[in-house]
């Protein structure tokens, strides 16, 4: 593992989401005068998949929705729109000014679930597999 594509990947999806996704607002910090709903990313796992001449990575981002909404729908709802933005053509991320590539991509899965207080959270797992595109053969 050369280098950690997860600043590149979580700076190009936020921006996605924020472009894509109006009306929800999208945080990498939720501000203390945020009201849901909204989306934040969660834990991001990445794992190593090189081979002898490429530097490859599996990237498990969790994707979090926020709803006070006292139903699921809401929650569901957004999640739909953000799933089916990511599984379309427009949720290709351009990541080559930062030296990655975005080869392939799929939602692992989707989970909705009360929160403690008021509302739910809707957590998408969303798997990306990216190539260091500044890496040779040589580095590997």
């Amino acid at each position: 593992m050369l280098r950690l594509p997860n600043n590149a990947l979580q700076k190009a999806l936020i921006k996605l989401l924020k472009e894509k996704m109006q009306g929800v607002a999208v945080y990498d910090f939720v501000p203390i005068e945020a009201t849901p709903p909204y989306i934040t990313l969660g834990s991001i796992v990445v794992t190593d998949q090189s081979t002898k001449t490429e530097d490859n990575y599996k990237v498990d981002m969790q994707i979090n929705i926020w709803s006070e909404y006292e139903g699921r729908y809401e929650i569901n709802h957004i999640a739909q729109q953000v799933i089916s933005l990511l599984c379309s053509p427009d949720g290709y991320m351009d990541l080559s000014a930062d030296g990655f590539a975005m080869y392939r991509a799929k939602i692992d899965t989707y989970e909705a679930y009360p929160e403690d207080g008021d509302g739910y959270n809707g957590a998408i797992t969303y798997e990306v597999h990216l190539k260091n595109t500044k890496a040779n053969a040589d580095d590997i």
